[in-house]
């Protein structure tokens, strides 16, 4: 026991004796901070795995002492401090900063089981002595601040093809707070002439891990972007470059033009060609021997060089491949390009085909054009017709010279005499005024019209619908290029045709209405009402483009947009069969299939605001673009199938338009349900088991499209009440368009395209579809 003074009373140790009162000081100081850090790390205390609350966790927060976990230690840097730990692992998108000794890592959580007295994680960081860096066997745990999931991880590109490509990536760092990806593919290079879209876009789920990227361009090189999306907000974006496989050369090259014939050999003029789907690395010259027996055409498979042709005994081989040069000498003789340049056979019949060939790392593909008559009559020069050429050029000058002097020499005789007799009274006429002699008949008006002035009448009102067009809208016959061969709709006011249009310098894919002579008088009525209101209505995003006319007193073309796809072709086609190894069955996103639900309705609700109905809507009347966009077709017949055949849209249709021909709005409202049941069910054919003729007395009866087990009942409720048999109990397009507004905020609550045991896809049966 201390009798004495505080002061001179002491504690034995090895040491020696020390002073009780600064050792008691000394021992209170520790113990009041030991109980301040215990309190503040016992905030995250109330689970085995832990963490703060997300909105106290501020960086460089002091979240406690832990056993060390070694597992972490994967990626390991050194730092002297907290602070500079932080620092790293917030830029990784970690939650928290590890330290024991000068040992930094990262992690994700900690494990509050392994959570420990802090005075056992006594050691002081190198560079801050304020700042803890662990212990024996402990670690000191900070928080780093972050709030947001980080970019996705281990991005790759497989299975490329011309137009499409898989991407896989990883999970971001902090996966618990991602709720979507967007996926984003830009143009970097290639190889098109035309301009591209420059970014295509996609968006997937969070669980999504994988993606199929379609209608990509050939020969285009992507920077491809996958970023994290926290609710609204971009939580990170990684990137990777990929590049698609050249396709075949398009547009097919020009037709030569052959400058001269001189026995075995015949020089050409050769046309310089484009190819938006790769680099044009070659030219070829196909010589192709014309008989009454060989037809223009001929067999890619059977094509090579002269002696495989010889060898196969047919009357076409390739003669010279080369770069590009404006003119070419067949029949020399010499080898060009590895093919022999064989002389000509003398007096025969020749036509000469182009091709150009594009061989792009490893790839190569060849296209050629088709060769006609037309080649020979654009003949520059000919050695055997230039000395009859200049005679014929001298006497026609000649010609021309003596019409002159004497079309002169007549007027100045005329002239002479108008002047000799214009002075010289004239004679009264002794003629009379003729009269009538007999009784007239008088013709009754019954009312009869002849065709002929209905027809006027018809193309009177036609031409002043269309006077209405801006002058941009209005074409020259020569400026439009019709497909006669590619029949894309049949209907009653004629046949709408693929073709070309050339306007402000490019050259359009279009679908021209080839406005037919002769419209049946109540078909006309109907074509003007449709052609006044589609005109009323343009433009609009969502519609094919009206580019407009090409108009005579012979003709009338009604040119619109052809975008390269038709809804129904691609809904099919997205289908991914059972014999793919795939844990889906849709190469399109549920959050796809949604928007494009979505952008038909707002099209509709556009039409319904303009107090216009459709009457046609299905899936033959709707395109996808190349950037994923609708269009629909608000005029004219649907598009024939694939069989070249006219689709039944009955199926389609409302009740009280199968009875009585009745459209209106809410008529439209029920085709739209049956259209986007269609989009969720990949193309499927609606009542898949019932025939057309069947429908009308069936859905009196309750009939209605099925619920597969991937559209769930929020999405099938909201097609249930389009399909009310009272016209007047089913939605308006607003109502339509904001549930599925609602819809797109969940997708995967409305619809899902996971490969489950008990999902079956409803059958696509096109013969169903096509008229009898």
């Amino acid at each position: 026991m201390c009798l004495a003074s505080m002061n001179n009373c002491c504690w034995k140790s090895s040491g020696g004796c020390r002073p009780l009162a600064s050792q008691w000081v000394g021992w209170f100081a520790v113990s009041l901070w030991i109980l301040s850090v215990s309190l503040v790390a016992g905030q995250g205390t109330g689970g085995e795995k832990g963490s703060l609350d997300l909105n106290e966790e501020t960086k460089g927060l002091y979240i406690g002492c832990f056993k060390e976990r070694v597992d972490i230690y994967d990626a390991l840097v050194y730092a002297g401090n907290a602070d500079s730990c932080v620092d790293i692992c917030e830029r990784a998108y970690f939650r928290y900063a590890v330290l024991s000794s000068s040992k930094c890592a990262c992690s994700k959580e900690f494990d509050q089981a392994s959570r420990l007295d802090q005075a056992i994680c006594h050691m002081r960081c190198k560079r801050n002595k304020a700042q803890f860096c662990g212990g024996v066997d402990s670690q000191s745990y900070y928080a780093t601040g972050v709030k947001v999931s980080g970019p996705p991880t281990n991005l790759s590109i497989g299975n490329i093809t011309e137009t499409t490509m898989l991407l896989h990536w990883s999970d971001p760092a902090q996966p618990s707070y991602l709720t979507r990806f967007v996926i984003r593919a830009n143009v970097l290079k290639t190889f098109a002439t035309s301009p591209l879209s420059q970014s295509l876009e996609w968006g997937v789920g969070d669980h999504e891990r994988h993606l199929h990227l379609l209608n990509l361009h050939p020969g285009t090189l992507y920077n491809i972007t996958v970023s994290s999306m926290c609710d609204e907000t971009n939580c990170g974006t990684a990137a990777i470059e990929a590049e698609t496989l050249i396709g075949k050369p398009d547009p097919l090259p020009g037709e030569p033009v052959i400058l001269e014939r001189n026995g075995t050999t015949m020089k050409v003029s050769v046309p310089e060609a484009i190819n938006n789907n790769g680099p044009v690395t070659f030219y070829r010259l196909v010589v192709m021997i014309i008989n009454d027996e060989f037809q223009l055409e001929f067999d890619e498979a059977l094509l090579g060089s002269y002696n495989r042709s010889v060898d196969n005994g047919v009357p076409y081989y390739v003669t010279a491949q080369f770069p590009y040069q404006s003119q070419f000498l067949i029949g020399d003789g010499k080898i060009r390009g590895g093919y022999y340049n064989a002389p000509l056979p003398p007096d025969s019949h020749i036509h000469v085909s182009l091709g150009i060939v594009s061989d792009y790392k490893g790839i190569k593909t060849v296209a050629y054009a088709t060769a006609t008559h037309k080649q020979h009559s654009n003949r520059l020069t000919d050695s055997n017709a230039t000395d009859d050429d200049q005679t014929s050029v001298v006497a026609l000058s000649v010609a021309c010279v003596i019409f002159g002097l004497l079309l002169i020499a007549s007027f100045v005789v005329y002239g002479y005499l108008r002047f000799k007799t214009g002075n010289r009274p004239q004679r009264l006429s002794d003629n009379h005024e003729l009269t009538l002699q007999g009784p007239m008949v008088e013709v009754e008006n019954n009312g009869y019209v002849p065709d002929s002035k209905l027809k006027e009448n018809f193309r009177d009102q036609l031409s002043l619908a269309l006077d209405d067009l801006d002058s941009s809208q209005k074409f020259a016959r020569n400026a439009v290029r019709l497909n006669i061969d590619h029949i894309l709709a049949q209907g009653s006011f004629g046949d709408v045709m693929s073709g070309k249009l050339q306007a402000n310098a490019e050259n359009l894919d279009c679908q021209v209405h080839v406005i037919s002579d002769d419209i049946e008088s109540q078909d006309q009525a109907v074509l003007l009402k449709e052609l006044n209101q589609m005109i009323r209505l343009m433009p609009h995003e969502k519609f094919l483009t009206f580019y407009g006319v090409s108009a005579s007193a012979d003709w009338v073309y009604l040119i619109f947009e052809l975008p390269p796809v038709l809804l129904k072709k691609r809904l099919v086609e997205a289908r991914i069969p059972p014999s793919v190894d795939s844990a889906r069955f849709s190469a399109i996103s549920e959050e796809m299939i949604l928007q494009w639900i979505y952008d038909i309705s707002v099209a509709m609700e556009y039409l319904e605001t303009n107090k216009a109905v459709h009457k046609k809507l299905c899936s033959y009347c709707v395109y996808v673009t190349n950037t994923n966009q609708i269009k629909l077709s608000i005029f004219g017949p649907p598009r024939l199938a694939d069989h070249e055949k006219q689709i039944d849209i009955s199926r389609w249709m409302a009740p009280e338009v199968l009875r009585f021909q009745h459209h209106s709005t809410k008529s439209d409202v029920w085709s739209y349900a049956c259209l986007a049941w269609e989009c969720c069910t990949l193309g499927a054919t609606l009542y898949a088991n019932i025939t057309s003729q069947d429908l009308l007395p069936r859905m009196k009866n309750g009939l209605r499209p099925e619920q597969p087990a991937f559209i769930f009942n929020d999405l099938y409720q909201l097609f249930l009440n389009c399909w009310q048999i009272e016209p007047s109990e089913r939605p308006d397009f607003e109502e339509v368009a904001f549930n599925v507004r609602q819809a797109l905020t969940s997708p995967r609550h409305c619809l899902s395209y996971d490969r489950l045991d008990n999902i079956l896809i409803p059958y696509y049966l096109p013969l169903l579809e096509l008229k009898n």
